[in-house]
């Protein structure tokens, strides 16, 4: 199909699907992306285990783990910024997707058992792979959009289908990484020769192949790629900050400059917090946090004292995605963190006869194949089969409302769930093997202290069957569906044309950044109730403490969306087809794809949709 599509129009075939063929210049783009979001899920999965093999504590490894996944969305930014200016778009994503195999290769190296620098792999993976995070996934996605003519039959067709095939290989790209590369990461690779002890440096090095072959094969199709032409037009954040000025002689004006100036604030505490154990931090940073998002809602509740014009449409939806996606998202960031670790502390082994400790395990960031394959499945049984069956009988279509309260209420299942089987875990027998994905023992010395224990153990498992955990996974994943793409569809409608691409940076950033921000100060706050061993903590209080966070979220989310204009609350959400659809004729022709946010909006489209 690509190659009929590559010779012409005149040679397709009437009855070939206009969707299913696209430009050739597409394939080098999308495997870019396959290539990313399998390193990316690599070493979400398994950076956290790492960290604790090299003594970092079981609550400090998972806020390093959320902390690099907010860093990774702020750096966002800097990509889009870098594609907007006259480096362009291509070199943006060249030179980054080039700093993103370098950092994976360098994180490699830092793993060798001769070498395991932890100063190495933090510059390699919280520098340089973040930075080439923040390159290809704002500016792929609008490049492969770009390669559509939009003057072209069937265009919006051929582009709903592209963010259909994209799509597919974000989750193929994470079901690599979750299903093979995270346990030859923790357990080596046995049967291609790979010990134990080079596990991660052998699970990374394959990461950063795909990464430089990703690399090589885009330089390769530059000449095939379609070029857009980028618009001048005045940049959209400083007519936001010119219009923020403009209404701060107002008290609500200041508040509105205060929530603003905080958002640095708070991605620099939940920074420093994550490194550095000090009980004034934890606090700061919840503190900080909270300062932020009560100034921006509050600040953003009523705009009348602002200028009327796009800014302020843009800003009347602040108080909703700032809501919800901030809580849903703490409860989604769940499964990075103590999902992985009570998974890790239960029975991963593959041959349940084998007592010895060198016996191949998976990682307990196998069990998030759940995650994805739950989005797939059920995103079209929801589109095709429930939102129609609730139509013919109740004669309406599923509102916004219905959409987030069923998305919450996934999320907090599976934390309930999650906390029912940990209370199994804790009455199981405790086996004499090690597991490979859970952090060192610890014992308290003579002076009372808490030291690793020596030498060197890793917590053992219980006998509990590790595959119920996909099951919170899953429920997650169909939470997503629920959510986010409901946020991302008001985002889009929520601002006029010119303005859009400013709206959907700022839902990219509340989706991934500020969450896990909040989630990373959450983790070390909570850090007595997640010690190494969990047997020796209260892990179900992280849980039930979460569904409380959910809970409240569910009514500040329905609080701030009953006084929201009208204009925002007769949007309703369209299906994921829809949505990908408008968000690249927006990158198409409002912003030839290459203005500063405009990227974001169409990665995180596919991302979530």
């Amino acid at each position: 199909i690509l190659l009929t599509q590559h010779q012409g129009p005149s040679t397709r075939s009437r009855t070939e699907p206009l969707g299913a063929m696209f430009p050739l210049a597409v394939v080098p783009i999308i495997l870019v992306e396959f290539c990313e979001r399998l390193c990316y899920y690599t070493f979400s999965g398994t950076q956290k285990t790492w960290l604790q093999d090299r003594g970092y504590s079981n609550s400090q490894s998972s806020s390093l783990n959320l902390t690099w996944a907010m860093l990774s969305y702020v750096a966002c930014f800097f990509g889009g910024w870098l594609a907007s200016s006259k480096a362009g778009i291509f070199m943006a994503t060249a030179a980054l997707s080039l700093l993103y195999a370098v950092g994976t290769y360098l994180a490699a190296y830092a793993a060798l058992p001769s070498v395991e620098s932890i100063p190495l792999y933090l510059f390699g993976v919280f520098f340089l792979i973040t930075l080439g995070a923040g390159g290809i996934k704002p500016n792929v996605c609008t490049m492969g959009a770009n390669q559509f003519d939009p003057e072209a039959p069937n265009a919006n067709e051929q582009r709903a289908s592209f963010f259909m095939y994209f799509y597919l290989t974000i989750n193929v790209g994470s079901a690599i990484s979750h299903g093979v590369l995270s346990s030859w990461a923790s357990s080596g690779a046995p049967s291609l020769g790979v010990s134990l002890e080079y596990g991660y440096f052998f699970a990374w090095t394959v990461a950063a192949s795909f990464m430089a072959l990703a690399f090589l094969f885009f330089v390769l199709g530059r000449c095939s790629y379609r070029k857009v032409e980028q618009k001048k037009e005045e940049p959209v954040l400083s007519m936001m900050f010119e219009t923020l000025l403009a209404g701060s002689g107002s008290p609500m004006g200041k508040l509105a400059l205060l929530g603003w100036g905080l958002i640095p604030v708070v991605i620099a505490v939940a920074f420093v917090n994550a490194f550095v154990e000090n009980g004034f931090l934890k606090v700061a940073a919840i503190v900080v946090a909270l300062a932020c998002i009560g100034s921006l809602v509050a600040a953003h509740w009523d705009n009348s004292y602002l200028p009327a014009g796009g800014v302020r449409m843009c800003l009347d939806c602040v108080p909703i995605l700032l809501v919800g996606n901030l809580f849903f998202n703490i409860l989604q960031s769940t499964i990075g963190s103590v999902f992985l670790s009570e998974a890790c502390q239960m029975d991963t082994r593959t041959d349940r006869s084998d007592f010895s400790v060198e016996g191949f395990q998976r990682n307990g960031d196998f069990f998030r194949l759940a995650n994805p394959i739950a989005i797939v499945v059920v995103t079209p049984l929801m589109d095709f089969v429930i939102y129609p069956l609730v139509k013919r009988t109740t004669g309406r279509e599923v509102s916004m409302g219905i959409k987030v309260i069923a998305g919450f209420s996934f999320a907090i299942g599976a934390q309930l769930i999650a906390a029912a089987i940990e209370y199994q875990r804790r009455s199981d027998p405790v086996l004499s093997v090690p597991s490979h994905c859970a952090p060192y023992m610890m014992v308290k010395d003579s002076s009372g202290h808490v030291v690793m224990k020596e030498p060197r153990e890793h917590v053992h498992m219980s006998t509990t069957n590790s595959f119920y955990m996909l099951a919170p996974y899953a429920m997650v994943g169909i939470g997503e569906i629920l959510v986010n793409p409901v946020l991302q569809h008001l985002a889009y409608e929520g601002a006029p044309p010119e303005m859009k691409s400013l709206l959907q940076a700022f839902n990219l950033f509340a989706m991934g950044a500020l969450p896990n921000a909040v989630a990373s100060s959450i983790s070390q706050a909570l850090k007595a109730q997640v010690p190494n061993d969990l047997n020796n903590g209260n892990l179900p209080v992280v849980y039930f403490l979460n569904s409380a966070i959910g809970l409240v979220g569910i009514f500040c989310f329905f609080f701030v969306f009953h006084h929201a204009p009208e204009r925002l609350k007769d949007s309703h959400s369209k299906d994921c087809r829809d949505m990908a659809t408008a968000s690249t004729d927006n990158e198409g022709s409002d912003t030839g794809g290459e203005t500063d946010e405009s990227s974001g909006s169409g990665s995180s489209d596919a991302d979530v949709c």
